[in-house]
């Protein structure tokens, strides 16, 4: 089905419905949005010009948005194996998104996501930051000029950023590998987590209440790198590096309730 109009005004709009299980592959130019609801399908692929692309509880195989200029929303439940890209500074909102591939990229608008559950995840900006809450699984992020914020981390969880600040709460570790070259990196674990830790940067430095084992400090070039053991010395295994070039490393304990941001009357 294609609809052209020369004189369609903004009040216009497209209402289609169609049978549960329907595979979709939409597109619009100009200022034309789209908004799915509640389907589920193999393939689901929405391409815009400046239009917002909002999708709303969408279970599909394979789920494909890209946008040269307009918002990318995603209510609800995304199931699927997601390829989200947003051009110029469109921003990227995600409440809950579950596949087994994720990759979703962005240039100079922010990307963010409440829930992210996969197997592997690859997010990256060019200039946006990157704001994530609880994400579970294998998760590649990357930003030039953006800072990342994790609320939580459960898994592996490799970030890197050029100029920006790199702020994560880990939970649950495997291996978790931050690197920024001009922005610092704060770290914040629970107080009982197990993990050989590597920290690098011009300035380290290690909250009053978390005891490290077996503790080593090189100084080289007005870089310190200090090593140890968080609650177990011989977990090798499950680590956390956090590697800045010119700015400071911050390693705090925190509460699983202070991740979740509760906010106390």
């Amino acid at each position: 089905m294609t609809i052209v109009s020369d004189h369609m005004d903004s009040k216009a709009a497209v209402v289609v419905k169609t049978p549960l299980k329907f595979d979709l592959d939409i597109k619009t130019s100009g200022t034309g949005c789209v908004k799915i609801q509640k389907i589920d399908c193999d393939n689901c692929r929405i391409e815009t010009e400046m239009g917002t692309s909002i999708l709303e509880s969408i279970k599909s195989h394979n789920i494909c948005v890209e946008t040269k200029g307009g918002k990318v929303i995603c209510l609800g439940t995304l199931h699927g194996n997601a390829d989200i890209h947003a051009a110029k500074k469109s921003s990227v909102n995600i409440e809950k998104l579950q596949g087994t591939s994720i990759n979703i990229s962005t240039e100079d608008g922010l990307l963010k996501t409440k829930y992210l559950y996969a197997e592997s995840s690859f997010l990256s900006s060019r200039g946006g930051d990157i704001l994530l809450g609880s994400i579970h699984g294998d998760t590649t992020l990357q930003t030039k000029t953006g800072n990342i914020t994790v609320d939580s981390s459960d898994g592996y969880l490799h970030a890197s950023t050029h100029q920006g600040a790199i702020d994560v709460y880990v939970n649950q570790v495997r291996k978790v590998d931050l690197k920024s070259q001009k922005g610092s990196i704060t770290v914040k674990v629970p107080a009982s987590l197990k993990a050989y830790l590597q920290l690098s940067g011009s300035k380290v430095d290690v909250s009053p209440e978390i005891q490290l084992q077996e503790t080593q400090c090189a100084h080289k070039e007005g870089h310190i790198t200090i090593t140890g053991h968080l609650n177990q010395m011989n977990e090798r295994n499950k680590w956390i590096k956090a590697d800045t070039q010119d700015g400071s490393v911050h390693l705090k304990s925190q509460s699983w309730f202070q991740s979740i941001k509760l906010q106390v009357p």
